[in-house]
C-alpha cells in the first residue's frame, strides 16, 4: 500500500502524524523485516503504517501488542486496519497487565535447550514510557530479536512532568505521578533506558536519534560504535547536547 494511500486514511487520528508515519514506513521500506513486533499500539496508526509498508513489499507480518483497556479507543485498531485493508498483515494481542507478561510468554515458546531461538528483526516500542517497565522489555526483546535486528523507540524526550503540565494527568500507563520522585517526573524515562541499557550493550550499535523522538539501534557486534543525530534547527541546542553526553558514555 503507497504510503499517500495510507496517509489519506490515517491523517488526524491520534497519535502518529503522517510525518512520524513516513519514518516508520521509509524505515520498514529500507530495512525489509520478515517478523515484526510492536509494544503499544493505541488507535493502531503506526500499526498501519508499518503494515503499508509490508503491504508494499508484499511480504512480513506484524505483531502488535498492547492493554485491554485500548478496546476503549475509537476508531479501534481493528477498524483502522479494516479500512486500509491490512488486517491480514497484523496480528492483535491484548493483555491484562501489559506487553511484558506477552514477552514472558513468547520467549518461554522459543526455549530451545535453554536457549532462547530468536523470533523478530524489528520491534518499535511505544508503551508506558516507565524506566522499570521498558528497561525490563528491552531485556526481554533482547533475547527474542534476531541478529541484525532493529529496536525502535518512541517518545524519546517524554517526561511524566511534561505530561502533567500539558494535559492535567496524574497517572500514564497505570504509573501515578504521586509514586514517583521528583527527578523520575522530570527525567526521560526512555532515554534512559536508551543511553543506559541499549548504548551500553555490547551487541547494538548503528545508534540514532530523530527530532528527539525516535531511537534506533541495531543489533550488531561493532569495534567502533556509531551514533547519528537527525534534527531540524529547533532541536539543534536539545541535541548537542544530547550528542555529548552520549559521546562521553561512548568512550567510558
Amino acid at each position: 500500500m503507497r504510503f499517500r494511500d495510507a496517509a489519506a486514511i490515517l491523517d488526524g487520528i491520534p497519535y502518529t502524524s503522517p510525518q512520524k508515519g513516513r519514518l516508520f514506513y521509509d524505515f520498514i521500506m529500507d530495512t525489509r523485516p520478515e517478523e515484526c513486533l510492536e509494544l503499544g499500539f493505541a488507535h493502531g496508526v503506526s500499526t498501519c503504517y508499518l503494515a503499508a509498508a509490508l503491504h508494499e513489499l508484499g511480504r512480513g507480518h506484524l505483531t502488535s501488542v498492547d492493554l485491554e483497556a485500548s478496546l476503549a479507543f475509537a476508531p479501534s485498531a481493528e477498524e483502522l486496519l479494516e479500512r486500509t485493508g491490512l488486517r491480514s498483515y497484523v496480528t492483535l494481542v491484548r493483555e491484562t497487565s501489559g506487553y511484558n507478561w506477552f514477552l514472558k510468554k513468547k520467549l518461554e515458546e522459543r526455549l530451545r535447550d535453554g536457549a532462547c531461538e530468536p523470533l523478530y528483526d524489528f520491534c518499535f516500542l511505544d508503551g508506558s514510557k516507565n524506566w522499570t517497565i521498558d528497561g525490563f522489555a528491552f531485556m526481554l526483546v533482547d533475547k527474542l530479536l534476531r541478529p541484525g535486528g532493529w529496536m525502535v523507540f518512541d517518545d524519546y524526550d517524554w517526561t511524566y512532568a511534561e505530561q502533567e503540565a500539558r494535559t492535567g494527568r496524574t497517572v500514564t500507563a497505570g504509573v501515578s505521578h504521586r509514586s514517583l520522585s521528583r527527578d523520575e517526573l522530570e527525567q526521560s524515562h526512555t532515554a534512559a533506558v536508551f543511553r543506559d541499557l541499549v548504548i551500553p550493550h555490547p551487541d547494538y550499535s548503528n545508534f540514532r536519534v530523530v527530532d528527539d523522538a525516535l531511537a534506533f539501534a541495531q543489533k550488531v557486534r561493532a569495534e567502533t560504535k556509531s551514533f547519528r543525530l537527525e534534527s531540524n534547527a529547533s532541536f539543534r541546542y536539545k541535541l548537542v547536547k544530547e550528542l555529548r553526553s552520549i559521546r562521553r558514555r561512548l568512550r567510558a
